[in-house]
């Protein structure tokens, strides 16, 4: 009775069972294969994220980065303009706040609004806040000197000392916090090389260069930072870090 009961699925039944179970088993692991993918690109944002962060916070450009090169051209053109024709006084932009508020006392109201507007924009440069970066703009200034002859004698030394004092308000005006003693050191020998000379051919790359290097290889030991939190690191803390 029992025998009787008992029933066998043919050879292509069975085969269809089996070709069913195999693209059962080919989905699962075709998903299986994506969610490990999935999971290595995620990791491997996380990581790039966390390396741009670093690179940020803990990296300066090359030498003769585009960025820099234009900030130079501008500041060039601006000093050239402001020295010879104009009636204001370039520590309106890269004075400190007193200094820029007391010389716009003499202004009329528009030239007042004029000269509160550009410092504004003019402070947002990294070239104006950070050492480093006036001197590496500093490093571009000889490729946009006057071709001989534009200027007169006057007009040359009044432009020449008008970068000069810039760059030298800048570098000596700013956050010297989170440098080691040694490489505050090389930013202020490298300065006092930019308010001796007597061009815009200050003669600072090489040394420059070396420094920048320097400043470079040094690591930012984040730790271990969970994926989550990478994209909300507090940029103070990573700073406090730099200074170790």
């Amino acid at each position: 009775m029992l025998v009787s009961n008992i029933t066998f699925k043919s050879n292509k039944h069975r085969e269809q069972e089996m070709a069913r179970l195999r693209e059962l088993q080919r989905q699962q692991e075709l998903q299986r294969q994506q969610e490990l993918e999935r999971k290595r690109q995620a990791e491997q944002k996380r990581l790039a994220d966390k390396a741009a962060l670093i690179e940020r916070v803990n990296s300066y450009p090359d030498l003769d980065n585009p960025v820099s090169t234009k900030v130079a051209g501008f500041l060039s053109q601006f000093t050239c303009a402001i020295q010879n024709a104009s009636e204001h006084d370039l520590m309106e932009f890269f004075g400190d706040e007193e200094t820029a508020k007391e010389l716009r006392k003499n202004l009329s109201p528009e030239c007042q609004a004029d000269s509160i507007g550009l410092r504004k924009e003019v402070q947002k440069l990294q070239e104006v806040k950070d050492p480093v970066m006036a001197l590496i703009c500093a490093n571009r200034m000889q490729k946009f000197a006057p071709k001989e002859g534009i200027l007169t004698n006057e007009q040359q030394a009044s432009f020449v000392n008008g970068i000069k004092s810039t760059i030298s308000t800048i570098v000596r005006g700013a956050d010297f916090s989170r440098f080691e003693d040694a490489d505050k050191y090389t930013i202020l020998t490298l300065v006092q090389k930019v308010e001796d000379s007597d061009s815009i051919r200050f003669g600072i790359e090489k040394e420059l260069k070396a420094l920048v290097d320097k400043l470079n290889s040094k690591k930012l030991n984040l730790g271990f930072v969970p994926p989550v939190q990478v994209r909300n690191l507090d940029m103070n803390q990573i700073a406090k870090k730099l200074k170790k």
